[in-house]
């Protein structure tokens, strides 16, 4: 579908607003983030900050909205064809582990932290338009690759487990500031881990794709 010229600027400015948005609540945080300031910093007037988010609420939700998207679209999702199970699905968990540890998801995490308690409804958009929204399309790709080889009909709960297994030791660590970021070879090593912790626990026949001896031999130093 052609988008007309007048279109085009009007979801250039909003992408615009979000960009400044986005900046600001990572620098000053959810509450001490007002759409004066954001307004100020568009060179427009609030009036027209508003003409395009009634609310500040709204705004943020853009924000996450827009945010999740860019990541989501990163995660690599190797085609049938494109080597064996195990190097796909090593490809797989080595994008969710660098999405994982990428700046700006741990800087929404850390906005988000905070924000749990006392305004929940604000962690719900964040993990719906997030971390649900990414392991339902993980799921979806395991069914639409991998039915052939999994035991399980119910690829959203091992879309689930695949991204447990690939990022979440690593991101949990990045956002507490534990350690030094993983190297390059850690990462690949961490991805391989994962693919066959995931294969030993879900593939029909596990030791077909995954000798006992490979997965006790590796590494992740």
């Amino acid at each position: 579908m052609t988008i007309g010229k007048r279109e085009g600027q009007r979801l250039a400015r909003r992408a615009h607003i979000i960009s400044i948005a986005r900046e600001h609540f990572f620098t000053h945080g959810y509450a001490d983030t007002g759409m004066s300031a954001i307004a100020a910093k568009l060179g427009g007037s609030k009036g027209t900050l508003w003409n395009y988010f009634p609310s500040k609420e709204a705004l943020f939700q853009a924000v996450v909205e827009d945010t999740a998207a860019g990541i989501r679209s990163q995660v690599d999702m190797p085609p049938l064809g494109d080597g064996d199970t195990v190097e796909r699905l090593t490809r797989l968990c080595r994008s969710v582990i660098d999405r994982a540890l990428s700046p700006i998801v741990i800087a929404m995490f850390r906005l988000i932290g905070p924000l749990a308690d006392r305004q929940p409804e604000i962690s719900k958009i964040f993990f719906e338009q997030g971390p649900a929204k990414t392991q339902h399309m993980i799921g979806e790709y395991l069914r639409e690759n991998f039915s052939d080889v999994l035991w399980t009909t119910d690829c959203l709960r091992a879309g689930k487990d695949l991204f447990a297994l690939s990022g979440a030791e690593v991101h949990f660590e990045r956002m507490w500031g534990i350690g030094n970021a993983p190297t390059a070879r850690q990462r690949d090593a961490q991805a391989r881990h994962a693919a066959l912790l995931f294969l030993r626990a879900y593939a029909r026949d596990p030791d077909k794709l995954v000798p006992r001896n490979e997965l006790d031999a590796e590494t992740l130093g």
